[in-house]
């Protein structure tokens, strides 16, 4: 009966599926067209500031400025969100529609060989809110060394609350049950203080509904000088012969405005967006610059040092017992109505339960920040037969053929090590003078093997975790399957895991680095006069 009841959950979930990607591209289009009716721009209008880019940290930024009596203009490409997007479980459905930049990389050499054409997908926020509308909603703070990296002064800083996190309103044994293994090893000689803050994770969420920075964008701080532009891609930053920032040009439904601030220019436009941004305005590297006829206003290493979390280890663990959260879960009636009456149930789950950071083995080193995080997922590629998270993630249909679509049936859930602080270093690059043509984004994946050995060191580690006893109460088991190009290593061996780690090789959506500090702007993140790039 549970295998009837999932084969047509199977044949259900895609059907819906299709049918939200439909509404939301109708959704966004019918905002765009009101958009363009309703909503002039007033270009003789003179701003304190303007913020390009209305994301994570463009709204925080706008909101602190407009409480300190700033008059601002907050300039964003994409819209407003759309209806019930506020549901947690909807996360991934906002991706690869036009509420998303459909970024990809270039083919990676020493990466993403399982993924199709090389080419790792991501997904960023063209949206009121930015990214923070895509992610699984995760409130999981950084380590008190990286901040200390960053600005010696940081024991000196005030850390104010926007909001205070949301404890998970629904969630799987396997949370329990990990955390339960955690404490198992943390008592042993090999892992004493190598564990840290493992827990369930903290969430972004108001009363079972995600909570996104665009939320600070109230009514009452439009009435007090804020004014929202949507729809509108930001193009250029203008400078005088003083090198100081004092206008933007963007496009808004094929039409070209100059919009002016007489005290500075916020770019958050993300690790992406914004360098891409900086070189169209000429501030980047010389010889890039001038190969494309940019006029160049200073040689920075704009674009350079990119750096993102790479994960692995998806669907890698198995389970004899069926766990809360399934397609067929999700379908029942109940869990809609426990929703839309209570805020609580299976729609509340944001798809992330447990996280927690080691040291890894081969690093030897715990007087500093730990080198991977754990993010446990009580799903998977296979959960919804490749439905979603297959096309979110580029999965080969050769991957999923061979190795994921075996799980179907099975109960495959995600313990995956993210490389925290990757060695291997890429670029952004300009493709053209064009500003909508996408940046060239090269992550470089796995090019220093010093990152491959500490991902071993994760796969090890979730190992050993599997054979706790407190796993094994739910049957866990390692997914022995050979993955497809890896067949000729022994499971579980050095070779193998490396071979593994560079077919799956996966974004945890966190780029950064583009705009370094102390190499593109300074520790009080300005560039030249007026002008703050994020």
């Amino acid at each position: 009966m549970v295998a009837l009841a999932k084969s047509i959950a199977f044949i259900i979930f895609p059907i819906l599926v299709f049918l939200c990607s439909q509404f939301l591209e109708i959704s966004y289009y019918l905002n765009d067209y009101v958009d363009s009716v309703l909503n002039k721009i007033q270009q003789e209008k003179v701003y304190n500031f303007i913020i390009v880019g209305a994301g994570t940290a463009g709204s925080i930024i706008a909101a602190k400025l407009i409480d300190a009596g700033e008059k601002v203009l907050l300039v964003e490409a994409g819209g407003p969100p759309p209806p019930f997007v506020n549901i947690p479980v909807l996360s991934p459905m906002l991706q690869q529609t036009p509420y998303d930049w459909h970024l990809r990389t270039i083919p990676q050499v020493h990466a993403c060989k399982g993924l199709i054409d090389n080419i790792s997908i991501w997904p960023r926020g063209k949206i009121l809110g930015g990214s923070s509308r895509l992610n699984m909603m995760a409130y999981v703070e950084g380590h008190p060394e990286d901040y200390h990296d960053w600005f010696p002064d940081y024991n000196d800083f005030r850390i104010e609350e926007l909001f205070i996190p949301d404890e998970l309103r629904w969630c799987s044994v396997l949370s329990k049950t990990i955390l339960e293994g955690i404490s198992e090893l943390s008592s042993t000689d090999k892992y004493k203080n190598r564990l840290n803050d493992f827990m369930k994770v903290p969430v972004a969420m108001e009363n079972g509904a995600r909570w996104s920075t665009d939320k600070l964008l109230t009514p009452e701080r439009l009435s007090k000088g804020l004014d929202v532009i949507t729809h509108a891609q930001v193009e250029k930053i203008n400078f005088d012969s003083n090198n100081k920032a004092h206008s933007i040009l963007l496009k808004k439904h094929d039409r070209k405005y100059v919009m002016r601030a007489t005290d500075g220019i916020v770019v958050s436009a993300g690790a992406i967006g914004t360098p891409k941004l900086l070189m169209l305005s000429g501030i980047g590297p010389k010889i890039h610059l001038k190969g494309l006829s940019i006029d160049v206003i200073n040689d920075l290493p704009v674009g350079k040092n990119l750096i993102d979390h790479v994960l692995t280890g998806i669907d890698l663990v198995i389970l004899n017992t069926s766990l809360s959260v399934s397609v067929t879960q999700m379908l029942k009636p109940s869990s809609a109505l426990n929703y839309f009456l209570f805020g609580e149930g299976p729609w509340t789950f944001p798809g992330l339960e447990v996280v927690g950071t080691l040291y890894a083995d081969s690093m030897k080193n715990l007087t500093k920040y730990p080198d991977i995080q754990l993010m446990v997922m009580p799903v998977g590629i296979s959960h919804d037969n490749g439905a979603t998270l297959r096309k979110y993630l580029g999965i080969s249909d050769t991957i999923f053929s061979q190795y994921f679509a075996a799980l179907t049936q099975k109960t495959a859930v995600t313990l995956a090590p993210v490389l925290l602080h990757p060695k291997s270093t890429g670029e952004v690059k300009l493709k053209s003078r064009n500003p909508d043509d996408h940046p060239l984004i090269d992550p470089n994946y796995l090019s220093q093997e010093e990152d491959v050995n500490t991902l071993i060191d994760g796969l090890k580690f979730v190992e050993e975790l599997v054979n706790t006893r407190s796993m094994k109460t739910l049957g866990a088991e390692m997914n022995r399957q050979p993955f497809p190009g890896c067949e000729i290593y022994r499971f579980g061996s050095h070779k193998y895991w490396e071979c593994y780690i560079r077919h799956l090789t996966l974004t945890s959506y966190h780029p950064a680095g583009t705009c370094s500090i102390g190499k593109v702007v300074d520790k009080n993140f300005r560039y030249v006069i007026n002008f703050y790039p994020f």
